[in-house]
């Protein structure tokens, strides 16, 4: 999937629920955008090459609630939240995979490492056992159908 693509589907699903009243603080898109000099630290921390369409989402979009999917910020904006440096620096860190968006029950989707370049597919990690597995293509393709619900 090329990123104009998504953007496409984030303009369609905004221009549907334009108007929709939702509860007061209810946020369907939170916006901690990444900068590069943020990215660029990171993936120093990390030891690892972040993917290329991943790196440009947290640019455009940012981490934090894409519709019906929370994704780490690159950084907390007051070092209290999870980000990606305190999960994946972090007492529960796995070698060589990069968390980028919880499962909601200990499970994480994120980025299988090698060779200090993340591979681009988004796996799943079970915290159970440790085992990944292929989930997505890509990134665009993990938002658009964790985020925005759409069939890919």
């Amino acid at each position: 999937m090329e990123f104009e693509e998504l953007e496409a589907q984030v303009e369609s699903f905004r221009a549907g629920i334009a108007g929709r009243q939702y509860p007061p603080g209810f946020q369907l898109f939170d916006s901690m955008i990444a900068t590069d000099a943020e990215l660029a630290a990171v993936e120093a921390a990390l030891g690892t090459q972040l993917p290329s369409k991943y790196k440009r989402f947290m640019q455009v979009f940012g981490g934090g609630v894409f519709s019906f999917v929370e994704l780490l910020p690159v950084r907390s904006s007051d070092g209290s939240d999870e980000d990606l440096f305190s999960v994946n620096l972090g007492a529960y860190a796995v070698p060589d995979f990069v968390a980028v968006a919880p499962v909601g029950t200990g499970d994480w989707w994120g980025f299988v490492s090698e060779k200090g370049v993340c591979r681009e597919q988004v796996d799943f990690l079970d915290h159970e056992d440790g085992t990944v597995h292929f989930q997505f293509s890509d990134f665009l393709q993990f938002v658009l159908v964790k985020g925005l619900r759409v069939a890919s």
